[in-house]
């Protein structure tokens, strides 16, 4: 009877031992996956590298060839940084980076510096691009003291993984990412106390081993469903070249990024392999011709213009004064001028006459009477304006009040849009119609600017404003002259 009970004994506690183990090796072996994770680069630019063909010291044009990762200048683009590196890519040549000028064709380019020494054919153009990564995720167990968080970060094998020049292989599987010299002052973590984490480990590939970037547990267990964020900076993790075997341009190269965490025994906890898809950057680009308008409008009869109101209409391409019915009086007359670029240096406008106006168009020797208001050697003109007592001419504006004894055509200004464009307006200093004579081609004077800008602009609009008498003793007859404006655009 004892024995029959020690039978039956066992046979009902053998299921629960077995029970009992089983579900004590899956609670410390079952590992999970992370509730959420993802890894965002800076740049998720491929990097540059072709095999060089010719390259002369103190040139800036650059033949490349195909047998590398980059067989075309088709991802090279203006603007673009690099260095020459030897065969051994150790480093870049003469320690000497070049700005990118332009793209030639498929196999040129043009740098914006001459070569510091000649390059050779096995000698490769790598223009780097890095990236500071972000690595998020959710923890779905605690991490305890003593555990830690690992990222595995593929390298390219048996390159030097660390020095800064971008790596690649066949294959992505045997190709990946240099870590650019960084250190652990350059990796930060962020979430559960970020002062209970040590600091970064950083461990550099090497052989067909991949780079790894760890932190510890320090002090106090981080517990589960804890965002983290690491943050890895410094000079920025450098993207692979294209792969030389199968890539397609525009088909990103893919990589898978082992992130875990562990417990103090090194176990798996949470794991997961994020993707990452650097790929080849894209130009978008697109010319601006060169743009410039210049318009001259005229102005109604009665219209105000520089504080006054026109005697006349006038038109695009006349001021027609028609009869002075009276002596020693002011008659007025504007055009509007209106100037649209995008010339980078801005414009001018100036004004020039071909001669003072001469009766039936003879001509006005000199610049000013030989005799009396009007006789120019055996000419007759109505002279150009001198204001009061002589004190304007082509450059030098004065205030015009009095137009008895003060013959004359003379002009004046006034800002109507756009920025301050005139060297100088009707109303300035306190006056009533400062003033300047005409530049005189005749004469020898040299155009005279009446609008200008440094930059481009939008309908930039001034009133020239012209202004004339006559005195008593005007011989009688049609006089005339020609005005000429000229704008001139920078680009």
């Amino acid at each position: 009877m004892y024995k029959h009970y020690k039978f039956i004994l066992i046979t009902a506690l053998s299921p629960l031992v077995i029970i009992y183990l089983f579900l004590s090796l899956t609670g410390t072996a079952k590992a999970a996956a992370f509730a959420d994770i993802s890894i965002t680069l800076s740049n998720s630019r491929l990097s540059y590298k072709a095999l060089i063909s010719s390259g002369s010291s103190g040139s800036s044009l650059v033949t490349i060839q195909s047998g590398s990762s980059d067989a075309t200048t088709k991802h090279l683009f203006p603007g673009d940084v690099l260095c020459f590196t030897d065969a051994g890519q150790n480093g870049c040549r003469d320690n000497t980076t070049y700005t990118v000028a332009s793209i030639i064709d498929d196999t040129h380019f043009n740098l914006t510096a001459p070569l510091a020494s000649a390059l050779v054919a096995t000698d490769y153009a790598v223009a780097s691009q890095s990236a500071t990564w972000s690595v998020a995720f959710t923890t779905v167990a605690q991490v305890p003291i003593g555990g830690s968080i690992l990222i595995t970060i593929p390298m390219a094998d048996n390159a030097n993984g660390n020095n800064g020049i971008p790596d690649n292989s066949g294959t992505t599987a045997n190709s990946g990412f240099d870590l650019n010299k960084l250190v652990s002052g350059n990796v930060t973590i962020t979430g559960c106390t970020d002062a209970n984490w040590g600091s970064a480990a950083i461990n550099p590939g090497s052989g067909t081993s991949d780079h790894t970037i760890s932190f510890t547990r320090a002090t106090s267990a981080c517990a589960a469903s804890t965002a983290i964020t690491i943050t890895i900076g410094g000079n920025g993790i450098v993207n692979p070249a294209a792969v030389t075997s199968g890539h397609t341009q525009g088909a990103a190269d893919v990589y898978g990024i082992p992130v875990v965490t562990k417990d103090d025994s090194s176990n798996v906890l949470d794991y997961a392999t994020q993707r990452v898809a650097p790929i080849e950057a894209v130009l978008i680009s697109g010319n601006v011709d060169e743009s410039l308008s210049f318009v001259v409008a005229g102005t109604g009869v009665g219209t105000s213009h520089c504080g006054f109101n026109s005697s006349i209409t006038t038109t695009a391409t006349s001021v027609a004064w028609g009869h002075f019915a009276a002596a020693n009086t002011f008659y007025y007359a504007a055009q509007n001028l209106t100037v649209n670029t995008n010339a980078a240096s801005g414009y001018s406008v100036t004004i020039q006459e071909n001669d003072q106006m001469g009766k039936d168009g003879n001509v006005c020797t000199g610049t000013a009477p030989s005799a009396d208001n009007y006789t120019f050697g055996s000419g007759i003109c109505i002279r150009d304006t001198v204001c009061q007592s002589s004190n304007c001419s082509e450059s030098i504006t004065a205030d015009w009040t009095n137009a008895v004894g003060y013959p004359g055509l003379g002009y004046s200004e006034a800002s109507i849009t756009g920025s301050i464009v005139a060297p100088f307006y009707y109303n300035e200093k306190t006056r009533t119609f400062s003033t300047k004579q005409l530049a005189d081609k005749q004469g020898g004077e040299t155009p005279a600017v009446i609008m200008s800008s440094t930059g481009p602009v939008s309908s930039d609009s001034v009133d020239v404003c012209y202004r004339i008498t006559v005195p008593g003793t005007q011989p009688a007859g049609y006089y005339y002259n020609l005005a000429k404006y000229t704008v001139t655009a920078t680009f």
